[in-house]
């Protein structure tokens, strides 16, 4: 069963209203292997082999598609699309109908996804949830700007050498939520501070090799 708790959102506009929202609490990540052992049982007759090697081609054609500029739809599963972000940093706004805003570094920032009519119903179907608190989470107020949030993260990579996203979240005084966006933020653009190393529940964040933050 499914656990959830209360949060308090984040007050962004400053009207002082308190809005609540539910949120699952996530056990953990389920790691590839785990996830190919579960299709496997869950298919009985193929075998682990075949189903790793569908699971690496879909992840190729869909990356081979969505660079081709396509929205991709799995119906059972939903439709993934390309999010792009601009790759310099010269303005985003338009100084009249006539800008033609040449001379734009654009890349790729993320994939979209859309949840498919077929998953959520089967979500519906399947999820039990209970809550895990009778209280409500409070938002940690942010005590650092995000200059000062960079500066403490770098003291500590130069200590030990890598920084994890617990250690991030619990020396800015944030929520692990929060602290993973940041994060995200902060490995994207053209000169980003941090670069990643590991994957998964061994992802670590490092000092990027960049002049402009040495």
């Amino acid at each position: 069963m499914a656990k959830y708790i209360l949060q308090e959102m984040n007050d962004l506009g400053n009207t002082g209203e308190r809005k609540v929202y539910p949120k699952i609490q996530v056990n953990y990540t389920v790691s590839q292997d785990e996830f190919v052992d579960r299709v496997q049982k869950h298919l009985r007759a193929v075998d682990k082999g075949l189903v790793i090697a569908v699971t690496s081609g879909v992840a190729d054609v869909l990356a081979e598609l969505l660079s081709e500029g396509c929205n991709v739809t799995i119906d059972e599963i939903g439709t993934f699309s390309l999010s792009l972000q601009f790759l310099d940093e010269k303005p985003t706004e338009m100084t009249s109908d006539e800008d033609p805003m040449i001379y734009r570094k654009v890349g790729v920032k993320d994939v979209n996804f859309k949840t498919s009519p077929e998953l959520k119903k089967k979500l519906y179907m399947k999820t039990k949830l209970s809550r895990v608190t009778s209280g409500v989470k409070v938002i940690k107020k942010k005590l650092f700007t995000p200059e000062e949030r960079l500066d403490r993260a770098l003291s500590i990579i130069d200590s030990k050498g890598f920084i994890t996203l617990s250690e991030y979240a619990a020396t800015n005084n944030m929520s692990h939520s929060s602290a993973s966006l940041e994060l995200s933020r902060l490995t994207s653009g053209p000169t980003p501070p941090f670069n990643t190393s590991g994957r998964g529940s061994h992802k670590v964040w490092v000092r990027a090799e960049s002049p402009d933050h040495l």
